[in-house]
C-alpha cells in the first residue's frame, strides 16, 4: 500500500514540475512575496536577495508539501475509496505542513547562520506551516470537489480513480498487470485487465487500437503514418500505435479514412 501511494505521489510530482503554468505561478508568488517581505524578511534582506529568498522558500516548499500532503491523501485514498473530506483536509495539511516547517527552519539556519527569523521561531514555524497547508488543502480538495465532471458519476472506469484525476477520458494503456487510465486531469494506474477496463468505458465513444491501448475518439488529436504504420497522437501529447489488425476498426471508426 505504501510503495503504490509513494509510486502514485512521484507521478503526481513529475506532472506538477513538469507544467510550465505551475512554475509560472510559484515564480509570480515568489516574487510578490518578495516584494512584500513578510515575516520581517523585509528588515533582513535587500530588494534582489529578498525576492531570491522568496521564489526558493516558494517553489521547496510547494515541492515537499505537495509530496507530503499528497502522499497523506493518496494512502488515505487507497485506505478508503473515498475518504472523509475533512479527515483529508486535516491529514493533508499536516503531511504538507510538518516537512514544510522543517524545511523553512533549514533554509533560514543555512541562508542567516542562525535559527532566527521573526515569524519564523520554533512552535509557531509548526503551527503557521500546518494552518497554511491545511487552508490550501481545503481550498485544492473542494476546488476538485466542484470542478470534476458531472460524467464521471456515469462512467465506472472513472470512478475507480482519484478525485483529482477524474476528468474526460483520454486513453487506457497496459503496463504490466496495470492499466494505466489517462484522463485530462492527470493518470493512474489501476490493477484490472484490459477487457474488464474497456467493459468499463460506458458512454464514452472510443475503441481498441492495439492489444495494449484503447483510446477515446474525443482525445484523438491526429493520425500519422509512419513507416507504414498508422500511429495516434492523444491530446496530451502520448502517440499510441494502432495494429495491423485494428486498422479496418479505425476506418470503420471513421479514424483512418478509406
Amino acid at each position: 500500500m505504501f510503495s503504490s501511494a509513494f509510486q502514485l505521489t512521484l507521478r503526481e510530482m513529475r506532472d506538477v514540475f513538469s507544467s510550465p503554468r505551475t512554475l509560472a505561478a510559484m515564480l509570480v508568488i515568489g516574487i510578490m512575496l518578495g516584494l512584500i517581505g513578510p515575516f520581517s524578511t523585509f528588515q533582513y534582506f535587500l530588494l534582489a536577495p529578498r525576492i531570491a529568498y522568496w521564489v526558493f522558500i516558494v517553489l521547496t516548499c510547494y515541492g515537499v508539501g505537495a509530496f507530503g500532503g499528497g502522499f497523506v491523501v493518496n494512502i488515505m485514498h487507497q485506505l478508503k475509496r473515498q475518504p472523509n473530506v475533512v479527515m483529508m483536509i486535516i491529514g493533508g495539511g499536516i503531511g504538507a505542513g510538518l516537512p514544510v516547517a522543517v524545511t523553512v527552519t533549514i533554509a533560514n539556519a543555512a541562508i542567516l547562520g542562525d535559527w532566527e527569523i521573526s515569524g519564523f521561531e520554533g512552535v509557531m514555524t509548526l503551527v503557521y506551516c500546518v494552518l497554511v497547508s491545511m487552508c490550501i488543502t481545503a481550498l485544492h480538495v473542494l476546488f476538485l470537489r466542484e470542478d470534476r465532471p458531472s460524467a464521471t458519476k456515469q462512467v465506472p472506469i472513472l470512478a475507480r480513480l482519484q478525485i483529482q484525476n477524474r476528468g474526460k477520458l483520454l486513453y487506457m494503456s497496459m503496463q504490466d498487470h496495470y492499466i494505466n487510465v489517462v484522463t485530462s486531469r492527470g493518470q493512474e494506474l489501476l490493477l484490472l485487465r484490459m477487457g474488464d477496463a474497456e467493459k468499463e468505458t460506458t458512454g464514452i465513444d472510443g475503441l481498441r487500437i492495439h492489444r495494449s491501448h484503447w483510446i477515446a475518439i474525443e482525445g484523438i488529436k491526429s493520425v500519422d503514418r509512419q513507416n507504414g504504420n498508422y500511429v495516434v497522437e492523444m491530446l496530451d501529447g502520448a502517440k499510441l500505435p494502432i495494429s495491423r489488425g485494428q486498422v479496418q476498426a479505425a476506418r470503420d471508426a471513421g479514424i483512418i479514412p478509406n
